[in-house]
């Protein structure tokens, strides 16, 4: 029996695993196009297939008045209908199934919190919590999940952007990297640890439940260095 295993009998509680959402669970993008679509009746053509940001991806560049209508639409509709991304119900079903409590760890206004559980609620995922952290407004290069994953103790947090991986301290959380190979992703060098990475959530669980609930998975104590592990 792991350490997590004992734990989680001692207090009777099952052991989390913490998700981001955009480009882990749903597909931001794909949502982006559909709202603009429904926003300004035209539709979107990808032009740069490996970017971080919408606006990028499909080469949009809003003006002020445009930016307003846009997100007025998002807000009411995208919060709540994102599409899903290939493999993550699948791989949320599997880790449900093996007794792991799914805690949704988002990046997002606070307000919509409930209509991302509602976008989760339509397509049948295990998870009832949905936590909302926001971003750091005045310095956004700042990690806006440390405290959230300092407070909940995951056994593994899962995020697309290593940023949320900076700087979070006291718990034995293992962190695992879905890389998009984004061009313009703002973090891509920099020098931030991560114990392993994966093309997609559906690859790691897969991973993760072959090898014992990660057991034999090649974890390693926190480095002064990033750790480059591949899936």
């Amino acid at each position: 029996m792991t350490k997590d295993s004992v734990l989680s009998s001692i207090t009777n509680k099952k052991p989390i695993i913490a998700l981001d959402c955009d480009g882990v669970l749903l597909d931001h993008h794909a949502a982006f196009a559909q709202i603009y679509e429904k926003t300004f009746g035209k539709q979107l053509t990808v032009v740069s297939p490996n970017s971080l940001f919408s606006a990028n991806m499909y080469g949009v560049q809003f003006t002020p008045e445009e930016k307003c209508q846009f997100y007025a639409v998002w807000d009411d509709i995208a919060w709540r209908t994102m599409p899903m991304l290939d493999g993550a119900l699948q791989a949320c079903l599997l880790l449900h199934q093996v007794g792991y409590e799914l805690v949704c760890v988002t990046a997002m206004p606070p307000a919509f919190t409930e209509h991302r559980l509602e976008n989760f609620r339509l397509y049948g995922f295990p998870i009832d919590r949905v936590i909302s952290t926001d971003y750091d407004r005045i310095n956004p290069s700042n990690n806006p999940k440390k405290q959230t994953i300092e407070e909940l103790h995951p056994v593994v947090f899962v995020d697309d952007k290593k940023r949320n991986f900076k700087n979070i301290q006291g718990v034995h959380t293992r962190f695992v990297y879905i890389d998009r190979q984004c061009h313009d992703d703002p973090e891509k060098n920099e020098n931030i640890y991560y114990d392993v990475k994966y093309p997609s959530l559906l690859a790691f669980v897969n991973d993760f439940l072959q090898t014992k609930h990660g057991q034999e998975i090649a974890w390693t104590e926190r480095p002064t260095s990033l750790l480059l592990s591949t899936s």
